[in-house]
């Protein structure tokens, strides 16, 4: 493997940071259609999304009974059930059900800690697309960068992918998203901003560039594209 290109990533947010951004609504069903806005305008999803519905251990048993019982209508038996939660695979064609149970529970639906009790989790690959041609960026995806690992979470360098969660009562967006690292940067990271419902950090952005030898990559920070 042998590599000139750079790339930019920005990460929002790391789990050190929180793990992602607030959405800014306490309704389901408003988060959902502002994280679908701006998949729509910019960024294109590769391949299929990932659903799942998620119910945490610790809340009023009666709501914790009622969701339960929601989820096995229409979804079957869990994934997989451990101590802090249970998880069912949601097709697309139950999402609409599914935030309509989430937006129907009441201030009651969290858990003993305070998070949401109940919550629908969305994540896709998705490609950025430049504003100036409607299309994704030539030539910046993972295999581009010969599917280098930035971390073990299986993220790979090159490649950008959004997971959005849509809580009984808060709803956030983590985003993993690759630009290029020239001219093109500073209008990239404006049009991600303008149809996104919160600010993008101005920390965690990253420039990355092959090793010396061609065979790897090292990352730096960098100021924020929109600062300057």
């Amino acid at each position: 493997m042998t590599v000139h290109q750079e790339v930019v990533t920005y990460d929002g947010l790391p789990a050190s940071a929180g793990g992602a951004h607030s959405l800014r609504t306490k309704n389901p069903r408003k988060a959902y259609e502002s994280v679908q806005a701006f998949l729509d305008a910019a960024v294109v999803t590769v391949g299929a999304p990932e659903l799942s519905f998620q119910l945490w251990a610790g809340g009023p048993p009666d709501i914790a009974d009622r969701f339960e019982a929601f989820a096995t209508e229409h979804f079957g038996g869990p994934q997989g059930r451990q101590r802090t939660h249970t998880g069912w695979r949601v097709l697309p064609e139950h999402v609409d059900a599914t935030l309509d149970a989430l937006s129907s529970a009441d201030s009651r639906a969290v858990t003993g800690h305070g998070h949401p009790l109940a919550s629908l989790v969305w994540s896709a690959r998705v490609a950025p697309v430049d504003p100036a041609a409607g299309t994704p960026y030539a030539g910046i995806d993972a295999d581009a960068f010969g599917r280098f690992a930035v971390d073990g979470y299986g993220r790979l360098l090159g490649a950008s992918g959004v997971r959005a969660t849509f809580g009984t009562t808060a709803s956030s967006l983590s985003l993993w998203l690759t630009f290029p690292a020239d001219d093109r940067l500073r209008a990239a990271a404006v049009h991600v901003q303008e149809h996104l419902p919160f600010r993008l950090s101005t920390k965690h952005w990253r420039r990355w560039g092959a090793t010396k030898d061609g065979q790897s990559f090292r990352a730096t920070k960098i100021t924020s594209p929109l600062a300057s």
